[in-house]
């Protein structure tokens, strides 16, 4: 049995823990061993993992940032001066475990999620590995970024770009520097789920993600203050967990909302998809997006999104008012009247609903899993 390994930080809640899992599960039903590398033990894993897969957990430490800083804030030096130490030996256990792991393996693929896991692996991985890069964030042309893809990406065999787009723009970077490194498209997959028409759609507009600055929620409460004027029944739903929940939740009072805005929490995914089916829209307000997994999983749902047209994620998953639309970055007044019109226009939202679940089918597994199969025949 062909055994790949897949590198990771923690399992919790979040887009790349989610892609993770179902990639392991995906690649252990064709039939390979599956073992995941994982840097940070919190609890269970958030998602469903097949019992097949074997998870490795590299350090039983965890990050300790918030402790560091809270010391800092409350003027408890000693206390700080202690955090800060436990962070240093927290942050050199992080590297130096998954390089042990790294060099240990013998034969079979590692595939990283990370690009801190990339360089590890180009350095220390066995030439008898099949080295496997994902980047799944957008780059924005950082320029630490682009000197690792150029320097230290050299004994990378396939680097996984989630956009045709993304592709095209790391491949000219790497131009006269890596000539090894092959740049591949394969984009996050969802397995399918009928909740299509199974629920009706009550007055609610939702919202998921990791509480932070890059979700950019505050944007859309700013947005929200727009809808509810026009649709004062409607109720804005926002699933997550974040260090931004206590302001976010403030800035919902400060600007009049707050009772007509929900902060689940993060909610268990078949949750999450059964609100999402049950919404009129889905909002992204994010400020950067390599793909946008819950896009596709909204409109798997039969909800069109409505999301800032930011770098390289949105719009190749949303076709502009076909199956969602796309908003000028930072335009709140567009954002607000395309959700007006979505909750208003019954019509029209019915035919983006179908064209939706149409458009998320070319993102069933069923369809991408063949390009990793493509990748991994080389082993």
């Amino acid at each position: 049995m062909k055994t790949v390994f897949i590198t990771c930080l923690h399992l919790k809640y979040g887009g790349v823990e989610k892609v993770i899992a179902s990639l392991a599960n995906a690649l252990t039903e064709e039939g390979y061993q599956i073992v995941i590398l994982c840097t940070y033990y919190f609890d269970e894993p958030a998602y469903a993992i097949d019992p097949k897969v074997k998870i490795c957990y590299l350090t039983s430490r965890v990050p300790n940032r918030d402790a560091f800083y809270a010391a800092i804030k409350d003027r408890k030096f000693f206390t700080a001066l202690k955090e800060g130490a436990k962070a240093v030996r927290t942050l050199y256990l992080k590297r130096q475990t998954m390089k042990i792991a790294i060099k240990k393996i013998h034969g079979g693929a590692v595939i990283s999620t990370r690009n801190e896991h990339t360089v590890l692996l180009s350095k220390y991985g066995r030439p008898d590995v099949l080295k496997i890069a994902q980047l799944h964030s957008d780059h924005h042309f950082d320029p630490k970024l682009v000197s690792n893809f150029r320097h230290d990406y050299k004994n990378i065999d396939y680097f996984v770009l989630l956009t045709d787009k993304t592709k095209s723009e790391v491949q000219k970077m790497m131009q006269g520097y890596n000539s090894h490194t092959k740049c591949v498209t394969i984009p996050n997959f969802v397995e399918p789920c009928e909740l299509y028409g199974k629920y009706q759609k009550k007055k609610q507009i939702i919202a998921a993600g990791r509480l932070h600055p890059d979700k950019n929620f505050a944007s859309l409460l700013r947005i929200w203050t727009k809808i509810i004027q026009r649709e004062p029944d409607f109720c804005l739903l926002i699933a997550g967990e974040g260090a931004l929940e206590s302001s976010l939740k403030k800035q919902a009072v400060d600007l009049g909302v707050s009772g007509s805005v929900r902060f689940t929490g993060a909610l268990p995914h078949k949750q999450l998809l059964i609100e999402m089916a049950q919404s009129y829209c889905y909002a992204l307000t994010s400020v950067s997006e390599s793909f946008g997994l819950v896009l596709v999983e909204s409109m798997m749902c039969g909800t069109p999104p409505v999301a800032y047209n930011v770098r390289v994620g949105p719009e190749a998953i949303i076709d502009d008012g076909v199956n969602g639309y796309l908003i000028p970055e930072g335009n709140e007044q567009q954002f607000a009247d395309k959700v007006v019109e979505l909750i208003e226009n019954h019509a029209m939202r019915e035919k983006m609903e179908r064209n939706a679940t149409i458009k998320a089918a070319t993102f069933y597994k069923d369809q991408v899993l063949p390009k990793w199969n493509a990748i991994l025949e080389k082993l």
